[in-house]
């Protein structure tokens, strides 16, 4: 649980105005739950020490998969576009 509260703490330094969408309905299953989301904001503050605010606006889709065993979340996997988001603030090329 600490890695997802640093996670959401460096996303919402990086980018106050962020917003998290979901894109739809999520799919249930008696082990799992799954579903897709929209992440955007502007890069006002620092991701790190070697990522400085790009004042950039971002947005990027991506799904969350979580299992589920006896009522607990066991594990959850994001997948987004990484390239297209490092690509949207100027960082690569």
């Amino acid at each position: 649980m600490q890695r997802v509260t640093r996670v959401i703490k460096l996303f919402v330094t990086a980018a106050p105005d962020l917003t998290w969408k979901m894109r739809s309905e999520p799919i249930e299953s008696s082990n799992g739950i799954a579903f897709e989301w929209t992440f955007a904001g502007t890069n006002t503050g620092a991701w790190g020490p070697d990522t400085p605010a790009t004042g950039k606006p971002f947005s990027f889709n991506g799904v969350t998969f979580m299992r589920v065993e006896n009522g607990k979340i066991v594990n959850q996997s994001d997948y987004y576009d990484g390239l297209g988001f490092q690509k949207q603030l100027g960082w690569i090329q």
